[in-house]
């Protein structure tokens, strides 16, 4: 039996009118206007699938309930969770907007229950494209269409070491291996 392909995530991918030039100033701007800490901006290449994605997701939520975070906030948690790392600043330079991207992905944390039976991957269909256009005008960036998926990018800037032919792997299976030792001691 073929395995069911998971929900579009709160994903939109953006085009900047102009390469970033300061990403401190792109991420302030998403702070200041952002009506809530569920939205962070990845960089463009990081995000490798839906799955990978959703993944990041139930770890972060695993992470909460748990009272298990290093980062004080779910938008730098999820980011350390996707780029691997225990370090905050290693975090936002793997998994964040660096000078000269053009692309990037704007993302919207899904809301989750408290209980573990509860929880549903779900679409939200739509309910936040409205704030996520208008964010995208405070960014200077538009829609880009399109979804996540592997590229060479991914690798170079997430800074692995990884080799399909070494390991038998995708780079999502490679990925979603390294998201689950990541808070391994």
């Amino acid at each position: 039996m073929a395995e069911a392909a998971p929900p579009w995530f709160t994903a939109w991918s953006i085009k900047f009118q102009e390469p970033v030039s300061d990403p401190r100033l792109v991420a302030a701007i998403l702070l200041q206007k952002r009506k809530d800490e569920r939205w962070l901006l990845l960089g463009h290449p990081t995000p490798v699938s839906e799955r990978h994605l959703w993944s990041v997701w139930l770890a972060l939520r695993e992470r909460v309930l748990a009272k298990k975070m290093v980062s004080v906030s779910l938008d730098g948690e999820f980011m350390r969770l996707l780029a691997g790392t225990h370090q905050m600043s290693v975090a936002f330079k793997r998994a964040g907007i660096q000078n000269g991207d053009e692309k990037a992905w704007l993302i919207r944390l899904p809301e989750w229950s408290e209980n573990i039976e509860n929880t549903m991957i779900s679409s939200d269909n739509g309910a936040h494209d409205t704030d996520a256009y208008e964010l995208m005008s405070w960014l200077d960036a538009e829609y880009y269409a399109g979804r996540p998926s592997p590229c060479e990018d991914t690798i170079n800037r997430l800074q692995i070491e990884f080799d399909p032919k070494d390991s038998g792997k995708t780079i999502e299976e490679f990925l979603m291996m390294q998201l689950s030792l990541t808070d391994i001691d």
